[in-house]
């Protein structure tokens, strides 16, 4: 018994029953019994001819048994009923999750008004529920079916975006799971995208929470809307957190603003090393066309790339491009994948259309974004410092837009890229981040502690080395207000007291004079002197004043002014008055004056002489000035008050390099601590005035005006 395969092109392949087979001429029929292929060995050519039972090659079919047949013919139909009884089932709702059912109203009894045009915390929220001394209390709702009266779905289930909004804040230190004790609440209703959502329906499901009322204290997370949606919402006193604010619909210290997420460039990967940075200025446009309707005058010279959506019919593309890919953009000449061709440009014009994700897309990138003025609201403006991040510009500037990017300088592009990307990676790389970075800017403004909430927003990550553009080490590396030491969290009203720490060498009579000047201070607990001389001991207990303030005298190995801040243990107060063995100009109630305000402003530093620095632009230096004028930056730590906190970041957590500077040029000391208080804080030091004394004629020569 033999079998074989024949086709019209090649040759016929013979297999007898012993497993031998050969190749036999084109066209040759071969005849005889038929059996399976079995082991036929393909080197053997000697073979009986048998019957032809089907062909092999281009164009062959081979015959098929009936029983095959009927096996594959039923597995489809099989497979077909089965996806026909799965989407079925899936449009009934079987195969969604398996929440508890609520029932709306009817249309015509939901009577929730419209979104007030002004509102503000006081009128449009309950503070009676919140306390500023704690943390936000938010209550997300549970997950529920939303039914009509017919047992119809009135809203689709939660998007996977949404869905992770929930999640984060339950996983988060804002959880509440009582509503009694809830100060801000989360629906579960999905409003992210309000442009393809049923307003009525929406209002239906928010008038039907039990906790909902007016809309008071309720927040509502949308990246998709306009401004017609907010007015035709019906949604009573509720909060929107929404991407793509125009100035004239967002409500000031009421609403948040945050950026338009693109899921799938946010979690688009992109390249280890980054290309060189070819390209000035990179236009990135929401449609064909817009360049000259969005930004008139704008030069597009070589060092300008223009991106628009990729035509499906365009030759770049080679009419495989569907338009609006989010993953392609196309320039006048070659297309480019996105959003890594952001990695090309230094800076990105953002559109002026504010509902667009261009934003984060060159966050991500470390393209510094530059903004036209009044064209949006940038996302938690409150809490980030945008212009250390962004550029912001008038739209008669466009013509000269290029020639300003090209004069900042490497140092300063570097240092923006690194805070737009620092931006992203905590506040916008996921819809949780953002949900809790949403969450932080309501408990800000109801949080009576303001310290540290300026670098909890604008914290770097790294410094730069302006040598190279290496990462240094880090300056500040703590996680915002709620990772502060607690002695800091404390408000600093019920502070009592406060040490003095004064820096002395060898002035030995000038120092006593300032130590019985001082010493009726009623705050005063404590004096330290840190005698900065290694090479002499302090004077004997015998030469030093009685005082009715405890003193304490510390030896230092070496003469260095940034003795004056170290963080000794031996101080057992919150606040510090620096203070130098020369100043006697100050009396004990002007030193209690300038406590009490410390104590109002605790994270600042509260001092007596003022300096204001400024850069001369004849010889390209800062410099700064003593003389009386109207405007301060600075003030001299030879008399000022500050936390004790800075003086463990100056001495621990300060760049080495700074400490280096002061103790080989014996000065400067006091710049380095303006320096890092404001960088801290984001503030300006506080002056405060001495009292002026006036002649009084009719006074004795004891009294004056001001004692009067």
């Amino acid at each position: 018994e033999s079998l074989f395969f024949c086709s019209a092109d090649v040759d016929c392949l013979h297999c007898d029953p012993s497993g031998h087979c050969a190749m036999l001429g084109l066209g040759r029929k071969p005849n005889g019994p038929s059996t399976s292929l079995g082991s036929c060995r393909w080197s053997d050519l000697a073979c009986k001819q048998g019957p032809l039972i089907g062909k092999v090659g281009h164009g062959s079919a081979v015959r098929v048994p009936v029983a095959v047949k009927i096996f594959v013919i039923a597995f489809f139909i099989c497979l077909t009923l089965c996806l026909s009884a799965t989407w079925v089932l899936y449009q009934s709702g079987w195969f969604k999750a398996d929440f508890p059912t609520t029932v709306v109203r009817d249309r015509k009894y939901v009577n929730l008004p419209l979104l007030p045009r002004d509102c503000s915390v006081r009128q449009c929220f309950d503070l009676s529920r919140c306390r500023a001394s704690e943390r936000l209390r938010v209550f997300v709702y549970p997950t529920v079916n939303f039914l009509d009266g017919h047992g119809s779905v009135v809203l689709d289930a939660a998007s996977l975006e949404y869905s992770q909004i929930l999640d984060a804040v339950r996983a988060s230190r804002f959880f509440e799971s009582d509503p009694e004790k809830a100060c801000v609440f989360l629906p579960a209703v999905d409003t992210l995208n309000l442009l393809r959502a049923d307003l009525s329906n929406v209002s239906r499901a928010l008038d039907s929470l039990p906790w909902f009322a007016n809309g008071s204290n309720h927040l509502l997370v949308s990246m998709l809307f306009n401004v017609g949606h907010i007015t035709a919402l019906r949604a009573g006193n509720v909060m929107l957190a929404g991407a793509g604010f125009h100035p004239t619909s967002y409500r000031q210290n009421f609403d948040v603003s945050i950026p338009l997420i693109n899921p799938r460039t946010v979690r688009a990967s992109l390249p280890t090393h980054e290309r060189l940075r070819q390209f000035t200025l990179i236009v990135p446009l929401t449609d064909s066309g817009q360049l000259e309707e969005q930004f008139p005058g704008l030069p597009v010279s070589k060092d300008v790339l223009v991106l628009e959506r990729c035509a499906a019919d365009s030759p770049l593309t080679g009419g495989h491009s569907r338009y609006g890919d989010e993953r392609r953009r196309c320039s006048a000449s070659s297309q480019h994948s996105y959003p890594a061709v952001l990695l090309r440009g230094d800076f990105c014009l953002l559109p002026t259309v504010p509902t667009t994700p261009v934003l984060v897309d060159a966050a991500k990138t470390g393209c510094i974004p530059i903004v036209l003025k009044g064209s949006r609201v940038l996302p938690f403006t409150e809490g980030i410092d945008w212009s250390g991040a962004s550029i912001e510009i008038y739209k008669d500037q466009l013509q000269q837009l290029t020639g300003i990017l090209r004069a900042i300088s490497m140092l300063k592009k570097e240092e923006m890229r690194q805070q737009v990307r620092n931006l992203f990676d905590r506040f916008f790389q996921s819809p949780g981040k953002l949900a809790l970075a949403v969450l932080q800017t309501i408990e800000d403004r109801l949080s009576t502690n303001t310290i540290g909430q300026h670098h909890f927003w604008n914290k770097a990550d790294v410094l730069v080395d302006p040598r190279g553009l290496e990462p240094m080490q880090p300056l500040l590396k703590m996680g915002g207000p709620h990772s502060l030491p607690l002695f800091m969290l404390h408000p600093a009203r019920q502070t009592r007291h406060f040490t003095a720490v004064i820096l002395s060498y060898d002035r030995f009579k000038t120092l006593v004079r300032v130590l019985k000047k001082i010493d009726p201070t009623p705050s005063l607990v404590k004096i330290i002197v840190v005698w900065n001389n290694q090479n002499t001991k302090p004077p004997p207990e015998s030469s030093w004043p009685r005082l009715n303030t405890s003193l304490q005298v510390l030896q230092s190995r070496y003469n260095r002014l940034n003795n004056r801040f170290i963080p000794f243990k031996e101080i057992e107060t919150d606040c510090i008055l620096a203070l130098d063995d020369d100043i006697e100009m100050v009396t004990p109630d002007e030193l209690e004056f300038g406590f009490q305000v410390w104590k109002e402003f605790p994270d600042r530093l509260v001092g007596f002489p003022g300096r204001l620095h400024t850069y001369n632009t004849t010889t390209h230096r800062y410099q700064y000035s003593s003389k009386w004028g109207s405007e301060l930056s600075m003030v001299l730590t030879g008399a000022a008050f500050h936390h004790k906190y800075y003086s463990y970041l100056y001495t621990y957590v300060m760049p080495k390099a700074i400490r280096h500077w002061i103790n080989k040029h014996m000065n400067c000391e006091d710049i380095a601590m303006n320096y890092l208080v404001a960088g801290f804080t984001g503030k300006p030091p506080i002056k405060a005035t001495p009292k002026k004394r006036f002649r009084c004629e009719r006074c004795s020569a004891n009294e004056s005006l001001w004692d009067g």
